[in-house]
């Protein structure tokens, strides 16, 4: 099915994208919190500062033989460095002994861990001047290897700025750990959600082709829609009996009114037999309505079959049946019927609504293309029946309405524009295909597809 351009994306599309925007703009009013939190809440950068600069220094330690040992190509930059005297660590064991430092008389001197760490203080802060932001000297106990450690950090600026490295770990732990997951399971499951309680409705799409407002028995399956959608089908399907009540009121009017005209055109048939004087053009008019009386009927009958008694049948004897029985009359007008079998298959339809469209269509032909015309009627492949002739054919834009009833071409004076409306019926009644156009020498071309005939347990 093609939708129009101003149809909006799909539904799932819509809510996914919009949550994801919301998801987006959430992580970036976090980001911005936390951010300003770790960089603008001194306590709070000093604490950060202090725990992940030891924690980051406990990483490195490694198992020697005399125990534990930090290598020096394992010391961070910051400590090496050209302003490397701005900044100061030691590492003690469980005894008091140094593991390893930098600047430890720096921390010595303030540390309360200086003369024996202690068993029963896990972290101490030290803000080394409240006027300046990061300068700031702390400590961490921490247990490596079933051993206490503790860790002593320091800094007086943090000109390096190893700062931002903590902010971003701050990030890190804050927003993208907790968010990244939440946000990739609120889509997943917005979308899983949406598509489930949009399958009532892609179902009911999927059924729309084949739901007649005749017939009561086909309608929107409402069961394991969400209440919105059900409504909105509840609602179609009361509009769809609304119109099967309308169509067989029409069909209804129009099969009597056929019907009721019957029978006094055949009396006044009878009665203008009798050639008296000035009766020539009454009798031609009376056996033009009687022909449209017949053709209506014909189109009510088709209209009022809700669903086609299907059998096999063998579109190829139709066709041959159909033309020689119009072949004398196409002849008394100086028509040449031909008629051209190609491998046609099995089709599943009714025999006489395609009889119906096939004498629709060689007698539309017949009547309106001069004498010496050619008209040419090839079945198969397949369902396939296409009728052409060599006449003068007909006008691209007139296409759209031939197949409306009482819609005839320019240049056609006769009938009521009956015919091609019972040909579109017959196509529409076998769910077939119908094509209008112009045959290779330049006359019309009309090509009826009916569905084929499947074997049972194909």
């Amino acid at each position: 099915m093609k939708l129009p351009s101003s149809v909006r994306p799909s539904l799932v599309r819509t809510i996914t994208l919009r949550l994801a925007i919301t998801s987006v703009l959430a992580i970036l009013l976090q980001l911005a919190i936390v951010v300003a939190r770790a960089y603008l809440d001194e306590d709070d950068l000093n604490r950060s500062y202090v725990t992940r600069e030891a924690r980051s220094l406990l990483r490195e330690l490694r198992p020697g033989p005399k125990g534990l040992q930090l290598k020096p190509d394992r010391i961070p930059r910051h400590y090496t460095g050209q302003q490397a005297e701005v900044y100061a660590f030691r590492i003690l064991s469980d005894d008091g002994s140094i593991i390893a430092q930098h600047n430890g008389q720096m921390l010595a001197e303030i540390s309360p861990w200086r003369e024996r760490p202690s068993r029963t203080q896990d972290l101490w802060l030290l803000d080394l001047d409240l006027q300046r932001k990061l300068y700031v000297a702390g400590g961490l106990r921490q247990k490596i290897a079933g051993r206490d450690v503790w860790v002593e950090v320091a800094t007086r600026g943090d000109p390096n700025r190893v700062y931002l490295g903590i902010v971003a770990a701050e990030v890190l732990d804050d927003v993208w750990m907790p968010m990244i997951p939440l946000v990739v399971l609120t889509l997943g499951v917005a979308v899983l959600s949406v598509r489930w309680s949009l399958a009532g409705l892609v179902r009911a799409a999927s059924q729309a082709e084949e739901i007649s407002p005749l017939d009561r028995d086909k309608r929107f399956d409402i069961s394991g829609m969400p209440r919105e959608a059900a409504v909105f089908a509840i609602a179609i399907n009361e509009l769809l009996d609304r119109v099967g009540n309308l169509v067989r009121a029409h069909r209804m009017l129009v099969a009597r009114a056929a019907h009721e005209l019957r029978t006094p055109l055949a009396v006044m048939t009878l009665e203008l037999g009798r050639k008296e004087p000035r009766t020539g053009r009454l009798e031609a008019d009376v056996r033009a309505m009687s022909d449209t009386v017949d053709r209506l009927l014909t189109l009510a009958r088709l209209e009022s079959i809700e669903t086609p008694d299907t059998t096999e049948l063998d579109v190829g004897q139709i066709a041959a049946e159909m033309v020689d029985r119009l072949k004398d009359w196409g002849s008394r007008t100086g028509h040449k019927l031909s008629l051209k079998i190609c491998e046609p298959a099995l089709v599943a339809g009714d025999a006489a609504a395609i009889r119906e469209a096939l004498r629709n269509l060689v007698e539309n032909a017949i009547r309106h293309t001069p004498s010496g015309t050619d008209i040419q009627v090839t079945v198969g492949p397949g369902g396939s029946i296409v009728v052409e002739d060599n006449g003068p054919g007909f006008g691209s834009q007139e296409i759209p309405e031939l197949l409306q009833p009482f819609k005839k071409g320019r240049d056609s004076g006769e009938g009521a524009g009956l015919g091609l409306a019972i040909v579109k019926q017959a196509v529409d009644l076998h769910h077939g295909h119908i094509e209008v156009g112009r045959s290779s020498t330049g006359g019309a071309r009309f090509s009826l597809t009916f569905p084929e005939h499947q074997p049972a347990g194909a």
